[in-house]
């Protein structure tokens, strides 16, 4: 070993600690209230920066660094797909299908279906970054919302759909987080899209009031 030579007899690295502020809950999630402020501005809003705000909202407030590497042939007229690596080191991302409404399809449309990438300024050739999706809801948004984050969407979609009775199974199939035990790996083969598209349906219903319930 490397460290032999050096005499190391333990390992250096154990005593280090995790800084705390990687392990913080989000103590402000978005109120209904805050998603609804947000949606106002964004929902009739034309360009492509606006229409990706939409989308992003309408498939459930996925992680924005996965979100923003979305690709067109990972889309579909029934659902898209993002590609999951979070605590899976060695292991590959794991791919994420979401369901797509009818509101969210249409805002595939002012994205232009040129080059690789369906989120881009480069005419498809590189994904946006997670910090210019981040500015042009700054942009939209201004000083109306207090403590604006785009981060704070995905919290605040779990806490609404929490607060309608979607189940903490489904929400973590939506927003693919805690599907890393056993039994979700190995033992669930069922997809979800269903649950996953009636809880977006109620998300909908909800955040975006000038829009149906079956949207």
């Amino acid at each position: 070993m490397v460290f032999e030579s050096f005499g190391v007899v333990f390992n250096p690295a154990a005593q280090t600690r995790r800084s705390p502020q990687f392990d913080r809950a989000d103590k402000r999630p978005f109120s209904k209230a805050d998603l609804r402020a947000y949606w106002k501005p964004i929902a009739d809003r034309p360009g492509s920066e606006t229409a990706a705000l939409r989308l992003h909202l309408l498939t459930g407030g996925q992680r924005i660094e996965q979100f923003v590497r979305l690709k067109w042939a990972d889309v579909s007229d029934e659902a898209l797909t993002i590609f999951d690596g979070k605590g899976r080191t060695g292991q590959g991302p794991r791919a994420h299908q979401i369901p797509l409404v009818n509101l969210a399809r249409a805002d595939l449309a002012p994205l232009k279906r040129e080059g690789e990438f369906a989120i881009s300024t480069t005419a498809g050739k590189k994904a946006i970054s997670v910090r210019t999706l981040a500015g042009w809801a700054h942009v939209v948004v201004g000083d109306t919302i207090d403590g604006f984050q785009l981060k704070r969407i995905r919290s605040g979609v779990e806490t609404l759909l929490a607060a309608n009775g979607v189940s903490r199974e489904v929400r973590a199939h939506l927003q693919s987080h805690g599907l890393t035990g056993v039994q979700a790996r190995h033992c669930d083969g069922h997809d979800y899209m269903p649950e996953k598209r009636q809880a977006i349906e109620v998300l909908v219903r909800e955040a975006c009031q000038s829009a149906p319930a079956g949207a």
